[in-house]
């Protein structure tokens, strides 16, 4: 695919700027200014409007733009109050002063963002006499829940008066929003610098008269300081922020930056994808907790600006082997949010995990139940998953041993409470009296599980995936028990996922479909929509060699594959929309989770095809950025362009971890570093030949490795730097249907020449 030269703008009415549980969300223009606008902290809107104006009048726009993740610019242009005596010819009674003058006042507003936020105002007069100029600022607060915002409620499920207080001091001045709710202890303070004239407070307005001598230039300073439930969080940044990059901000992500594995390849669209997607996942962490823990990252920018665990969990597992720290500080963090109790109207149970933890105002008032909400069946499994692939990654015996209160409390949760009816498969049940939590396993919307006629699915469902990710989570954590010396517990692990796996494809499979049901449903009727499901079973493991090629290949007919990647369901199926959450869009992080599922059981062919769909979708969209979820229209003439899920999140932090995934199946990098040893089974496509990753962590050792094609089509692989104890070793995954014994040994016996 040739460059795509006008690329999809994301937020077409919106500029975002993030950074931990703070967002700054302003027109195209630069301005809070109404909408969906605002400074928000936490989900709250506490900033609802910051409009700027010069003598009284809105400057002519100029240009606004996100400069990096948590900051942005803009610039305005404004008349000289001066008039024409301002510009070249002021004798001239005819002459309105020309472009000197109605240019005169140029006006710089930069934005930062993190803790609070601070902004800084740089009015320079560009006319050629004195002039003095009043700049106004029109503010207030309406402590929206965004949820309430970004519905577009016409009531307010939450809302109270707001007060106004504004105090002079000699160092500065502050105007107080207080929030009048008896349960929602919540403020804004925004602290304005003092200035020769000013700041005075008027009719709602913040005003200053500056003075400004030609080619003067003076800087006014702004924090937003939210109050939320009484505590004053300060910003993070300062005056002059772009000089200075010296916070706890910037040291985690030059952090996470230094600790990064890095992808060199001459494959511009490839290249621009990876950069894209690690910078990305720099930008995310929530700064929440201690030690490794603040590098757990948001799911996404600008809804999911919080802790939701299924989420960091998947980008943690995804990316681990560009850097394992974001898993690391999840899994630790997430261990302290474990279900501790039975709790109906949380769904909560002893061991589970938590789905979302969220203090947003709805969630502190109880008007939902997502200030701690467990109502998932995805996240116990990923949470055993993830803290074997980090043990596999990295080696990390102490860590392991730190967690093992909270694996065995998640094992213990599965066999006691997982399974509502006995029956050995894990059904999904809500106690949620609106039904918010109808669907629990990946797809968890309410209308995700359909029958085959569109009629909605009653609970408790046993969907397709979450067998395989329990599968998964035995058959790893026994793995991981057999590492640690415990041989009974490992043992015991593995003939319980062997269990499952032979009943799982005996209930689930459809051989007229020549795929596995989505579902079973309450009655244990085989669910026989067509959807991606499950091609997280691939990922799993938990599918028979003799359906793996099957399944694939349903997985990629045209009613399912897009071009740009496989759809949540059929186009055949009677609610199919493109544009529906889990009825037809494709999401990134799903489909590298499928092309990892192809690699698994050595299904090269549609890797390639599937990695090429998802990476060509990065050239078509703004910074090569993948959203949330993309269309679901078919890639052809008449749809060049897959579009976006209408609320999609961009970054979202699975999306950005997904291409990492997708390279770590193209490469075939399984570390074993318990064993000091990395597997290999690179086999890369025709349209990307040669690639190198550099700085791979596998335990204590660090390798930098290059892959590249030849001209018969077979890839290679050689060891370009090496520290620490490693052994590097050709062999594909155990369940390749296409490595037979002879190309097993050839590969084994070539891993022990020197590299």
């Amino acid at each position: 695919m040739g460059i795509a030269l006008n690329r999809f703008q994301m937020f077409p009415e919106s500029l975002y700027a993030s950074s931990g549980f703070s967002v700054v969300a302003t027109s195209v223009h630069g301005q809070i200014d109404g909408g969906h606008d605002g400074f928000y902290f936490r989900q709250t809107r506490f900033l609802c409007r910051l409009v700027l104006t010069v003598n009284g009048e809105r400057p002519t726009f100029v240009s606004a733009n996100p400069v990096d993740s948590y900051s942005m610019i803009a610039h305005y242009a404004a008349p000289t109050p001066a008039g024409r005596m301002a510009g070249a010819e002021p004798d001239d009674p005819e002459s309105d002063g020309g472009e000197i003058a109605k240019k005169a006042i140029l006006v710089q507003v930069n934005r930062f963002v993190g803790g609070g936020m601070h902004q800084d105002l740089l009015v320079t007069n560009h006319g050629l006499r004195e002039t003095e100029v009043e700049l106004a600022f029109e503010v207030g607060a309406d402590y929206a829940d965004v949820e309430e915002i970004i519905e577009g409620r016409g009531l307010r499920l939450q809302n109270a008066e707001v007060s106004t207080r504004w105090v002079e001091a000699a160092d500065g001045c502050e105007l107080t929003f207080t929030y009048q709710h008896p349960q929602l202890p919540h403020g804004t303070v925004l602290r304005f610098a003092r200035h020769e004239d000013g700041p005075r407070f008027d009719a709602g307005k913040v005003v200053y008269r500056v003075r400004l001598a030609p080619r003067q230039r003076h800087r006014l300073c702004l924090d937003v300081i939210p109050l939320f439930l009484g505590e004053r969080i300060e910003p993070v940044y300062g005056c002059e922020a772009f000089h200075s990059r010296s916070t706890r901000l910037d040291r985690v992500r030059e952090t996470w930056s230094e600790q990064c594995a890095t992808l060199k390849t001459p494959n511009h669209q490839v290249q621009a994808a990876w950069d894209r997607s690690l910078y990305d996942l720099g930008s995310l962490p929530l700064h929440e907790g201690e030690g490794d823990e603040v590098y757990t990252p948001a799911a996404g920018i600008p809804l999911y600006q919080e802790l939701y665990a299924r989420d960091p969990l998947t980008t943690g597992w995804q990316a681990s082997i560009a850097s394992p720290l974001l898993l690391k500080g999840t899994l630790q963090l997430l261990g302290r949010y474990l279900g501790t109790r039975y709790d109906p109207a949380h769904d909560e149970q002893p061991g589970r995990t938590i789905q979302q933890a969220k203090m947003s105002p709805l969630a502190l008032l109880g008007a939902n139940p997502f200030l701690r909400y467990y109502g998932d069946y995805a996240g116990p499994g990923m949470y055993l998953i993830s803290a074997a692939s980090y043990f596999v990654q990295t080696g990390d015996r102490a860590f392991i041993q730190h967690l093992m209160p909270n694996l065995l409390a998640v094992l213990e949760w599965i066999d006691r409470d997982a399974d509502i009816d006995g029956d050995g498969f894990y059904e999904y049940e809500t106690h949620q009296a609106d039904k918010r939590g109808k669907n629990q396993g990946w797809m968890d919307s309410p209308e995700a599980l359909l029958y085959e006629d569109g009629r909605m699915m009653p609970n408790p469902i046993a969907v397709v995936e979450v067998q395989g990710y329990y599968f998964a989570a035995k058959q790893l954590m026994g793995l991981v028990f057999l590492f640690l010396g415990d041989y009974g517990r490992g043992r015991e692990l593995l003939a319980q996922a062997q269990d499952l796996k032979r009943r799982f494809n005996q209930a689930f499979w459809l051989p007229d479909e020549k795929t596995f049901a989505q579902a079973l449903d309450p009655d244990k009727r085989p669910v026989r929509n067509i959807a991606s499901n499950p091609g997280h079973c691939l990922a799993c493991g938990i599918v028979d060699r003799d359906k793996a090629a099957a399944v694939a290949g349903r997985l990629m007919a045209p009613d399912m594959f897009s071009g740009w990647g496989i759809r949540t369901l059929s186009s055949e199926h009677p609610a199919f929309n493109p544009f529906a959450y889990h009825l037809g869009s494709v999401w990134p992080s799903e489909n590298a989770s499928i092309a990892l599922g192809f690699k698994r059981y050595g299904l090269n062919s549609l890797l390639h095809d599937l990695a090429r769909g998802i990476l060509d979708a990065t050239e078509i969209f703004d910074q090569y950025r993948l959203p949330e979820a993309i269309g679901g229209y078919q890639r052809s003439r008449e749809h060049p362009h897959p579009g976006i899920y209408p609320q999609s999140n961009a970054p979202q932090s699975w999306s950005s971890s997904a291409i990492v995934l997708l390279i770590q199946a193209l490469t075939g990098l399984f570390p074993l570093a318990p064993l000091h040893t990395l597997v290999v089974d690179p086999d890369l496509p025709e349209w990307l030949p040669e690639l190198t990753l550099e700085n791979l962590q596998v335990g204590e050792a660090r390798v930098s490795l290059r892959f590249h094609r030849d001209a018969t089509g077979h890839t290679h692989y050689e060891v370009l730097a090496r520290t620490g104890k490693l052994h590097l070793m050709r062999q594909a995954p155990p369940e390749s249907l296409t490595s037979g014994f002879g190309d097993r040994l050839a590969d084994l016996v070539t891993s022990l020449l020197p590299h």
